[in-house]
């Protein structure tokens, strides 16, 4: 889990290649509900992105920002930081900017990348203040319009679902050279749904089997289920629900299921399309109650 350490190392590697840099902190507040509670407490400012804007009164939802400050001894409001990144390393709810513009200007940049466009001309919130959305998005924007996406900053950092700090190198521009709203073709839409899947099924084993699924560690959560999916889909499953189910099996029948005879049987059948992964499992349910 980070910390107001890791913080403060990300900001002295900052501050050696660049002039004076300021660090912002990018929340998803609904991630991590009672930050601004927090942040008032601290009489540290922040600031909405959906401030005059059409979603202004969802603020349990809103994307915060506020600025981390340095003094003699380093990071300020350590407690605070703490907390934050206590509640937000593995949330994916927190992304870090390096940025020379004061928090207004950058704040009103920000607001300008919060709206984008479908391929059918449908208009929707982009949602890049979550970490694994910024992380897809990354991959499927295309140089150019990465760069301009990034202009606003020199550098930004997020953690990954495992909780390591990813970089992702920026060319800041005194000039906003982004266009809003952002266009997504639907290649980059499928992408970025693709991306979600993972999510997607966490969210259904959380709902499922809260308990054993809780008992795996933050780190290895997600180590686990895309291990389990990628397998799941050499067996020709794709549904979300199917993938969880498969998710979950390891937590019923072991994890090394997949190698026992009698699920190697079944699940040939399911790679056929002779039966689908709920029946596959009532199939060796069924032989497990008669051999008693």
């Amino acid at each position: 889990m980070l910390s107001h350490r890791d913080v403060y190392f990300l900001f002295k590697s900052c501050a050696v290649q660049h002039d004076s840099p300021k660090l912002y902190m990018l929340v998803d507040y609904a991630g991590i509900p009672g930050l601004v509670k927090k942040l008032t407490q601290a009489n540290l400012e922040w600031t909405s992105l959906f401030e005059r804007s059409k979603e202004e009164s969802a603020l349990s939802v809103a994307p915060v920002l506020f600025q981390i400050t340095m003094d003699e001894r380093g990071i300020q409001h350590r407690i605070l930081i703490d907390w934050v990144c206590e509640h937000g390393t593995y949330s994916s709810s927190m992304i870090f900017l390096v940025s020379p513009l004061p928090m207004p200007e950058l704040a009103r940049r920000l607001m300008t990348r919060l709206d984008a466009v479908l391929s059918e001309d449908i208009e929707v919130l982009l949602r890049f203040f979550d970490p694994r959305i910024f992380e897809q998005l990354m991959v499927v924007l295309s140089i150019k319009e990465k760069q301009e996406f990034l202009c606003i900053a020199h550098e930004c950092w997020f953690p990954d679902r495992r909780g390591n700090l990813q970089k992702v190198r920026a060319l800041f521009s005194e000039v906003d050279i982004y266009s809003s709203p952002m266009t997504l073709n639907s290649a980059q839409e499928d992408a970025l749904l693709d991306a979600s899947e993972q999510d997607q099924v966490a969210a259904l084993l959380l709902s499922g089997i809260p308990e054993s699924y809780l008992n795996l560690s933050l780190p290895k959560r997600s180590d686990f289920i895309v291990r389990h999916m990628e397998a799941a889909k050499l067996l020709g499953i794709s549904s979300t629900h199917e993938l969880a189910l498969y998710c979950a099996l390891p937590f019923f029948y072991g994890e090394d299921f997949s190698e026992e005879q009698q699920w190697k049987i079944v699940l040939e059948k399911v790679k056929l399309k002779m039966v689908d992964l709920k029946q596959a499992a009532e199939e060796v349910e069924k032989t497990i109650i008669e051999k008693g």
